[in-house]
């Protein structure tokens, strides 16, 4: 048990889970081999000015080549930050409107390790797709 005090405790637990999201997005991000501005600008959204967040996670991403990365992850995360880090992870993935490839792939090894099955996910996906269907306004 750490000496810290609880609240110091708490923010540190806080700064694990946020560099696991962003590393988990990270690999997403880079699966199929480039990352272009929209990606960027998706990780962007998510460390909210978090340099720090976005640092430990290259380091992590270094030390722990994929697939390895991906238990580190959901040993950090509670049950409810897997279920939003999955929803995170299908939003960039699916940002031009299909879930499909490399990135469907990784997202299917996160759902395994986490343990969420498909139909948990499927209502996350289908509001994804509807919200990322620029098309019906065209």
């Amino acid at each position: 048990m750490t000496n810290l005090p609880e609240n110091q405790q708490r923010s540190r637990q806080s700064q694990h889970s946020k560099s696991a999201l962003v590393l988990s997005a990270i690999t997403v991000i880079a699966a199929d081999g480039a990352i272009d501005e929209a990606e960027l600008n998706d990780l962007a959204k998510i460390v909210r000015g978090d340099r720090k967040s976005i640092d430990t996670a290259m380091q992590v991403m270094k030390a722990n080549p994929f697939p390895g990365v991906i238990d580190l992850v959901a040993n950090v995360l509670d049950e409810k930050q897997k279920i939003a880090t999955l929803a995170i992870l299908c939003d960039i993935a699916m940002s031009d409107g299909v879930l499909a490839g490399e990135e469907k792939k990784i997202l299917q090894i996160y759902m395994d390790k986490f343990g969420v099955s498909e139909a948990k996910l499927a209502p996350i996906i289908d509001a994804i797709s509807i919200k990322n269907n620029f098309s019906i306004f065209a």
